[in-house]
C-alpha cells in the first residue's frame, strides 16, 4: 500500500527512490499475527526434540540417567553421541518427545554428572604481553614528530535473532517439506540431502518468514536442521528442533571479540606517518573467523605494518555477522584518529577531510558536518561542567560481491502480476523490492505485483548475507519482467499489426506513440492460456551503471560526569546504496544499523565466569541490548548522487557507530574510552585518569 503521509525530518530523501511512498508489502501480514514463521509450524502428529548441552565451559559427562528419564511418558528418545563439552553449550546429545510438555519433563529430570577442567574464556588469557615493535616499525616511529601507543578492545557480541535457529522438518517417507528460519534457501536446501535420505528435488525449503539472523543463519541447516532431519527420517513423522532463548546466546554464533594494538608515528599537523597494527579475534573453539578490520583502507596510514591473530578459548565460536571484523576495527580506527586530532590540537572532522582516500566520503563528510551542527562542537578537553555535550564522526565503505541469481515473473489473464525468486525475506524488504523492480520494468504500480519467496522450488537466489541480495536479484528481476512485458506487447502488437517495438506500458496503460491503445488488464486479455512468464536469460541481464554504499555517521551525546552515564541525542546517517528502489525499507536499513551500532558501543557484551566458563547473562535481561529509552534522533539520509546501479545497503550502516559513539565521548570528557561497551564505570575511570594519559610529547599512551 502507498501512502503520501510525509515523513519527519526527511524531506532529503524524497524523489531518492524508485517508490517512495510504498510501505512494505506483508507489513499487515506481520503485525496482524497472520505471517507464520518456522517456529509457528506446529503440525499434526510431530515430536518435539531438544539438544541437551554442556553446562561448563570444557567438562568430561561422567554419568547419565539417560535410561530412566527414557521411560517417561512422553518420552521418545534419548540420546547421548559425547561425553566432552568444550563450551558452554555444547550440544552431546538430544531427547525427542511428543509433546512439549513430555520434552520439558525429561530435560528437567536428567542428572547429569560432570567433572569440570580448566577453561580459557578471552583472548587476554593467551595474550598477556604487548607484542613486539616489528623493526621496520620502529625505524618509522623513532622518527616520529608525535606518536600514540593505545590497546582498543570490543567483547562478544551476540546475535540474538528475535526467532531463535531452528526448523521444522516433515519427512513423508518419498518427499519432505522443511519449514526453516534460515538466511540462505538454497544453502540450507544443498546441506539436507544425506540427512534426508532424499535428492533435493525431492523436498522443498520453506522460508516465507524469517524473525531475523544478522549472518547466524547463514550457511546451511546447522546442528538443529540437520538433527530434526536425520529424525524425522528415521521416524517417519513431522520433528519440531527450535532452541530456547538461552541456547541462542551459548551456540549460535558470535561477533567475536577482538584486542588491537596501535603503535602510530604522526606529524605534528596529524599527518600518520606509519608505524604498527596488530589485532586479535577471540574465535572460541572455532580456528578462525575473528578478522578485525584495521586499517580498513577508508584512510591514509603511511608506511604501517600489519598482522593479525585467532586466538581460540572454551567459548563458542564466531559466525558471520552484520560486516563481519568492521565494527570492531571501525571502533578503533576512528577513535584512534580522535586521539591523534587531539595530540596535535587538530579539528577531527578536518584531519579525516584530509586523510580519506575517498571523494565521496568527504563529499558526505561536508554535508553531514551542517546537518548534526559540527561548527558547533565544543573542543575537546575545554568543558568541566557535569553534563558534558560530545560530538564524533566515523565512516563505512562496502563493496559488491557477485553471486547466482535468476528470476521469473508472470502474467496472468486476468491482469494480475506475480514476481518469483527462492531467495528468503530476512526481515529487510526483499518481498517488497523484488515488487518494485518487476512493476517498473512492466510498466504498472508496485501494489499490482504479488511477490512468491523463500521456497527452493522458486528460481535460484543467494543467501542474505554479505548485502548480496538487493544487488544480485534486482538485474535479473527486471530481466525476467522485461520479458514478460514484451511477450505481452508481442500480442497486441500482431493484433494491431505493428512492431511490438512501436508499443509501451505507462502506469498501467498500453500506448503507442504517446497514445492510449488500451488499458494494460485490457491487454491481458488477450493472452492465450492462463499467463505468459517471463524469466532471466544472465546472457541478456542488464548489471551496467555506477554507484558505491560508502557512508557517515555522525553522532551526538552527552556525558554526566558524575555518574558516567551516557545520553544519546542525534545521529545522522548518510549512506549511499546506489540506485534505492523503496526509500522506506532503505532507510529502516539504516536506522535498524545504527541501532544495532549504537546497542553494541554502550550495552552488549557476553560475561563468562572465568572459572567455570559458563556464560551468566545468557538472557534478554542481563545481556543489555539498546531499549527505547535509549534511542536518540536517528535521521537516515539516502545519498543519492550518481547512483544508477543497486549496491549493498544491509551491512555498512552498522560499520562506523560504535567509533562515532567513542568519539563523541571522547569530546566531551577529554578522555578516550578504549573499550567496548562504553559503560558508566568505565567512563568515570577515564575522567578519573585510568587510561588515556597524555605523553611527555604530547601523543597519548
Amino acid at each position: 500500500m502507498a501512502t503520501t503521509t510525509p515523513t519527519m525530518n526527511r524531506p532529503m530523501n524524497l524523489g531518492a527512490s524508485a517508490a517512495d511512498h510504498l510501505d512494505r508489502v506483508d507489513a499487515l501480514a506481520k503485525v496482524t499475527g497472520a505471517a507464520k514463521y518456522g517456529r509457528d509450524r506446529y503440525l499434526p502428529g510431530s515430536l518435539f526434540a531438544a539438544l541437551i548441552r554442556c553446562p561448563w565451559g570444557s567438562a568430561e559427562l561422567l554419568s547419565d540417567n539417560a535410561a530412566e528419564v527414557g521411560k517417561l511418558a512422553g518420552v521418545v528418545e534419548i540420546k547421548i553421541s559425547r561425553r566432552e563439552g568444550t563450551y558452554h553449550g555444547r550440544d552431546v546429545g538430544y531427547v525427542l518427545a511428543d509433546s512439549v510438555v513430555a520434552l520439558k519433563r525429561a530435560m528437567n529430570a536428567l542428572k547429569l554428572e560432570w567433572k569440570r577442567r580448566e577453561v580459557k574464556t578471552r583472548i587476554e588469557d593467551t595474550v598477556k604481553e604487548p607484542p613486539a615493535i616489528n623493526e621496520d616499525a620502529k625505524k618509522v616511529l623513532d622518527a616520529a614528530a608525535k606518536k600514540l601507543s593505545a590497546v582498543y578492545s570490543t567483547p562478544v557480541q551476540t546475535h540474538s535473532s528475535l526467532e531463535t535457529h531452528g526448523c521444522v522438518v516433515d519427512h513423508r517417507g518419498d518427499s519432505a517439506t522443511v519449514y526453516a528460519s534460515t538466511q540462505g534457501t538454497f544453502a540450507f536446501r544443498d546441506g539436507l540431502d544425506e540427512a534426508l535420505k532424499l535428492k533435493g528435488s525431492d523436498f522443498e525449503i520453506v522460508c516465507e518468514y524469517v524473525g531475523g539472523g544478522f549472518g547466524s543463519k547463514l550457511g546451511g541447516p546447522g546442528k538443529e536442521g540437520l538433527n530434526a532431519a536425520r529424525i524425522s527420517a528415521a521416524r517417519g513423522k513431522p520433528v519440531y528442533l527450535f532452541v530456547n532463548r538461552e541456547e541462542e546466546h551459548l551456540d549460535t554464533g558470535n561477533r567475536p571479540s577482538s584486542m588491537t594494538f596501535a603503535e602510530l608515528a604522526f606529524e605534528n599537523d596529524g599527518t600518520i606517518t606509519g608505524g604498527q597494527i596488530l589485532t586479535f579475534g577471540g574465535v572460541g573453539v572455532a580456528r578462525g573467523g575473528g578478522g578485525c578490520d584495521v586499517p580498513s583502507g577508508r584512510y591514509n596510514f603511511g608506511d604501517l605494518r600489519r598482522a593479525h591473530t585467532d586466538v581460540s578459548f572454551n567459548a563458542g565460536g564466531p559466525r558471520a555477522m552484520r560486516a563481519p571484523g568492521k565494527p570492531q576495527g571501525a571502533f578503533a580506527e576512528e577513535l584512534m584518529l580522535d586521539e591523534v586530532a587531539l595530540a596535535c590540537n587538530v579539528d577531527p572532522l578536518e584531519l579525516r577531510m584530509r586523510l580519506a582516500r575517498s571523494g565521496n566520503h568527504k563529499e558526505m563528510m561536508k554535508a553531514g558536518a551542517k546537518l548534526i551542527g559540527w561548527a558547533n562542537r565544543i573542543p575537546t578537553g575545554t568543558q568541566t561542567g557535569t553534563i558534558r555535550r560530545g560530538m564524533g564522526v566515523g565512516l563505512c565503505s562496502w563493496g559488491l560481491f557477485p553471486a547466482r541469481a535468476e528470476g521469473e515473473v508472470v502474467i496472468y489473464r486476468d491482469g494480475s502480476v506475480e514476481a518469483r525468486t527462492g531467495t528468503q525475506d530476512i526481515g529487510t524488504g526483499q518481498r517488497t523490492i523484488m515488487g518494485v523492480v518487476a512493476a517498473e520494468a512492466v510498466g504498472i504500480n508496485p501494489d499490482e505485483v504479488r511477490c512468491s519467496i523463500g521456497s527452493s522450488k522458486l528460481p535460484v537466489g543467494p543467501g542474505s548475507g554479505g548485502s548480496v541480495t538487493a544487488p544480485n536479484t534486482a538485474p535479473p528481476m527486471r530481466a525476467a519482467a522485461l520479458d514478460a512485458k514484451n511477450k505481452l506487447l508481442t500480442i497486441i502488437a500482431k493484433e494491431l499489426n505493428v512492431e511490438a517495438s512501436a508499443l509501451e506500458i505507462v502506469k498501467g496503460e498500453v500506448l503507442r506513440g504517446g497514445q492510449r491503445v488500451m488499458s494494460f488488464k485490457d491487454a491481458c486479455q488477450r493472452i492465450t492460456g492462463d499467463s505468459i512468464t517471463g524469466r532471466s536469460d544472465a546472457a541478456k541481464v542488464d548489471t551496467s551503471g555506477k554507484g558505491h554504499s560508502d557512508g557517515v555517521q555522525f553522532v551526538e551525546l552527552s556525558v554526566d560526569t558524575e555518574t558516567g552515564v551516557i545520553h544519546l541525542h542525534n545521529v545522522v546517517a548518510l549512506q549511499s546504496c546506489g540506485r534505492v528502489l523503496a526509500r522506506k525499507t532503505a532507510e529502516s536499513q539504516i536506522i535498524g544499523g545504527v541501532i544495532q551500532g549504537l546497542s553494541y558501543a554502550l550495552f552488549e557484551q557476553r560475561v563468562l565466569d572465568r572459572v567455570t566458563g559458563a556464560m551468566v547473562n545468557a538472557n534478554l535481561e542481563s545481556y543489555k541490548i539498546l531499549g527505547p529509552k535509549d534511542m536518540p534522533h536517528i535521521t537516515p539520509v539516502l545519498w543519492s548522487k550518481g547512483q544508477t546501479k543497486v549496491c549493498s545497503l544491509g551491512e555498512p550502516p552498522v560499520i562506523p557507530t560504535a567509533g562515532a559513539v567513542a568519539c563523541a565521548v571522547l569530546n566531551a570528557i577529554g578522555a578516550p574510552v578504549r573499550s567496548l561497551p562504553i559503560t558508566p564505570a568505565k567512563v568515570l575511570a577515564a575522567l578519573a585518569g585510568v587510561g588515556g594519559k597524555k605523553n611527555e610529547d604530547g601523543g597519548a599512551r
